[in-house]
């Protein structure tokens, strides 16, 4: 397999850290295809090793897959949004439109598979662009409403003020030393069912030296505040009836959060090809159940990755 570590400068003046993965084999003519290529997008406060054991064994089935992982602004070894700056879908969505065109990936068709926050992200970006996108993988969670229309501005004005207080305090001072041992515990109780090789690989990208060699998270503390604009159910019914791609929906069978019921009805409305799989793990099983997760993100596109792959090829051909 060959990583390529791959970052790409923002116009907000930060890094975004990635690597571009594919597989070392020889295409042979078993696997003359046109190359498959997909973004991994990880949750909130995780980075792309959340993903890493999952898209390296659909890399080592699949020569002519070719994945770019990153991690998300204020997580995991990119920069931090300027101190004031809302980490807000619209951010993150602009975000991921530079990753696209820093990959001149705009100009053709590729598929998303998100966990959690970035399973919205990717609702939202194949909403945005909706001819750019062939296959979504949604990981245990859905675009959902937050609050309903009536109350949209007046919570938008308490997040504001929210954000303002917290952005006003001091800065909190640590006076016990973290160890990389200490982080790993944190990562998994935060993190219920996860397993001890999972944490380790997580806390990996999580955990920084300064320069006085002093271990420290390197995630911004700001993602702790929400987002400023929420979801409303007109938004939300708005975002699915713009997406184009064929979307898999894999959810954990007893969640860590409602599961979003309503957005699942309007996916099987407005969407032949939505299909949805329940998996008996944690929030991150796609860390601890990788086969069943490959297995199926495989099944799905081999129903309707193909059949795109097979109508850009002919395009190609004309």
């Amino acid at each position: 397999m060959i990583i390529t570590e791959l970052n790409i400068p923002c116009v907000w003046g930060g890094i975004l850290k990635g690597i571009l993965l594919k597989n070392d084999t020889i295409v042979t003519s078993e696997y003359n295809k046109i190359t498959t290529k997909i973004i991994g997008i990880h949750g909130w406060l995780d980075n792309f090793n959340s993903l890493l054991p999952m898209v390296e064994k659909l890399i080592d089935h699949h020569p002519n897959y070719e994945i770019y992982l990153y991690d998300r602004a204020g997580h995991g070894f990119s920069s931090h949004l300027p101190k004031g700056f809302d980490y807000s879908h619209a951010h993150n969505l602009e975000d991921l439109r530079i990753v696209v065109q820093a990959l001149g990936w705009n100009k053709e068709k590729f598929s998303i598979i998100g966990h959690s926050y970035g399973a919205i992200l990717g609702m939202i970006y194949a909403a945005s662009y909706p001819d750019d996108i062939v296959c979504l993988v949604a990981i245990d969670a859905l675009v959902r409403p937050h609050v309903s229309s009536d109350l949209f501005w007046t919570t938008i004005g308490s997040r504001i003020d929210n954000s303002l207080q917290y952005l006003s305090r001091k800065s909190k001072t640590y006076t016990d030393e973290l160890t990389f041992e200490k982080a790993v515990e944190h990562t998994k109780t935060s993190r219920p069912g996860i397993t001890d090789e999972a944490a380790k690989l997580l806390t990996e990208r999580a955990v920084r030296r300064d320069s006085d060699n002093k271990l420290h998270f390197t995630r911004d503390e700001s993602l702790k505040l929400l987002s400023l604009f929420p979801f409303t159910d007109n938004m939300v019914e708005n975002v699915v009836q713009a997406m184009k791609t064929s979307i898999l929906f894999i959810g954990a069978s007893n969640p860590q959060w409602p599961r979003p019921s309503k957005t699942i009805d309007l996916l099987k409305k407005y969407h032949l090809n939505f299909e949805m799989t329940l998996i008996d793990g944690p929030h991150h099983f796609h860390m601890t159940h990788i086969d069943e997760v490959v297995n199926r993100i495989e099944q799905y596109f081999d129903k309707y990755l193909q059949q795109s792959s097979i109508t850009m090829i002919q395009h190609s051909q004309l």
